[in-house]
C-alpha cells in the first residue's frame, strides 16, 4: 500500500506532457487487462478512451488493411496471438510487427506470443480451433 500511494504521488506530481487540443496526457494504466488514458483540461479530468486488451488488440491489427482475422488464447502466463493475413508479403509483415512491438512496449506486463499466418480464406477457427476470434474483416464486396 505504502509503495502505490508513493508512485501515485510521484505521478500526479509529474508536469503533463501537452497533447494536442490544449489537453494534456496525465496517465496510462495497461493493468488488469485494460487501457485507460485520461486527459486533464484545465480544472477537471476528462476520461480520453478505455479499451480493454483484445479490443485494443483488434482495432490496433485492424488498421492493417491485409490482416483478416486476429484470435487470441490464454496458455499460461501468455497471450496467443493469431494474426491471419490475406496477402502476407514482406511488406505488410513488417507493418504487422510494427504493430507487435508497439503492443508489446503498451503492455510490457503481457507475454505476448504473436503468429502471423496467411488466411487462405480459411474460417478463423480452423487455425487455433480453442482461441477466440476478436477481429475479423469481411469482404466489401469490391473486387
Amino acid at each position: 500500500m505504502v509503495v502505490e500511494v508513493l508512485v501515485l504521488g510521484v505521478v500526479l506530481t509529474r508536469t503533463p506532457v501537452v497533447c494536442g487540443a490544449g489537453k494534456s496526457l496525465f496517465c496510462l494504466d495497461s493493468s488488469y487487462d485494460g487501457v485507460t488514458l485520461t486527459a486533464v483540461g484545465p480544472g477537471h479530468h476528462d476520461t480520453v478512451f478505455n479499451l480493454g486488451l483484445e479490443d485494443a488488440l483488434a482495432r490496433d491489427l485492424a488498421l492493417v488493411k491485409e490482416v483478416r482475422h486476429v484470435s487470441v488464447e490464454r496458455a499460461d502466463n501468455n497471450l496467443l496471438v493469431w494474426i491471419a493475413l490475406d496477402n502476407p508479403v514482406r511488406e505488410v509483415r513488417e507493418r504487422v510487427f510494427r504493430k507487435e512491438l508497439e503492443l508489446i512496449e503498451g503492455f510490457p506486463e503481457i507475454d505476448f506470443d504473436f503468429n502471423v499466418i496467411q488466411a487462405k480464406g480459411h474460417d478463423p477457427h480452423q487455425f487455433a480451433s480453442s482461441a477466440k476470434v476478436i477481429y475479423s474483416r469481411e469482404d466489401d464486396g469490391a473486387h
